[in-house]
């Protein structure tokens, strides 16, 4: 009768073990998954971009199995080619996602950054005329487009919400990160602790914000020829392909039609994206 019993206990340990195991390994991937949902909702709204995290994953994974579908039904490959092709798939549907969400970052920020200068004159001039700090951040919103226009009401709807000025304006910088941000919020919250004309300190800040941007703009001009050197790199393998496939069927039926074209050309994506990704590194200047 016990030894009848022991597989019984065995089974029972090991599943607990396992249980006990997975439950341990899962809550750590669920905070993980929880907080790169966060991130992501966090930089899509940085960007400007008006969907939920859930949304954008579900639309990059539909767009993955369709191209992948179409590969399959288009070249026909082997099973495990299919197979490895997935994964790779989805990493560079990733990767384009992610390039892309930069992209509408960055020129979001540099938006927000052009429109900074004039929108510290404008609360600067009205304090002068006796508006208050509320008030002043109002014309703001009547006068400048967005992205400037959807932050800055957001500071006013926190500030009606029971947050203080000095807090929205943190959080502002905090969702658009950038020196000159950064600079405003602490000007606020240091001029409230200290004293001071804010209208002339906001004056001074616009300078030296203006002054910032005729540099950024100065090295944008004298990196215009990398820049431009660099397109002419990455886009030279790509014409040298289409001349191939429209000069040489036989190569380009080799190329798209047999294994060894199919490492070839993955090989050619993978130093393609290196190479953009280096040359960025290398094109890149902090002000």
């Amino acid at each position: 009768m016990v030894t009848t019993l022991y597989p019984v206990a065995i089974f029972a340990g090991v599943a607990a073990a396992v249980f006990f195991a997975f439950y341990g390994v899962w809550s750590g991937i669920n905070a993980r998954a929880t907080a790169r949902v966060h991130g992501l909702a966090d930089r899509l709204d940085r960007g400007g971009i008006r969907m939920s995290a859930q949304e954008i994953v579900l639309t990059v994974s539909s767009a993955v199995a369709i191209v992948w579908i179409s590969i399959l039904l288009g070249l026909h490959p082997s099973l495990l080619v299919a197979l490895l092709l997935l994964p790779v798939f989805g990493g560079l549907g990733a990767l384009m996602f992610s390039y892309f969400v930069n992209f509408r970052i960055e020129r979001r920020l540099a938006a927000f950054g052009e429109q900074l200068e004039p929108a510290t004159r404008l609360i600067g001039g009205g304090l002068r005329v006796g508006l208050g700090l509320r008030q002043a951040l109002a014309i703001v919103i009547d006068e400048l487009p967005d992205p400037a226009r959807h932050e800055f009401r957001r500071v006013i709807g926190q500030t009606n919400l029971g947050a203080s000025i000095f807090d929205a304006m943190d959080d502002l910088a905090r969702r658009m990160p950038s020196h000159e941000a950064l600079m405003m919020a602490r000007v606020f919250r240091v001029q409230a602790e200290t004293g001071g004309d804010l209208a002339r300190i906001l004056d001074q800040l616009a300078d030296t914000i203006k002054d910032r941007r005729h540099v950024q703009r100065k090295i944008s001009a004298l990196t215009a020829e990398g820049r431009m050197s660099a397109w002419v790199l990455m886009l030279i393998p790509i014409a040298l392909g289409m001349f191939i496939t429209a000069t040489q069927p036989e190569m380009a039926h080799a190329l798209f039609y047999t294994a060894i074209g199919h490492i070839v050309l993955f090989v050619i994506v993978v130093l393609e994206v290196f190479a953009y990704i280096w040359l960025k590194m290398l094109l890149k200047v902090d002000v």
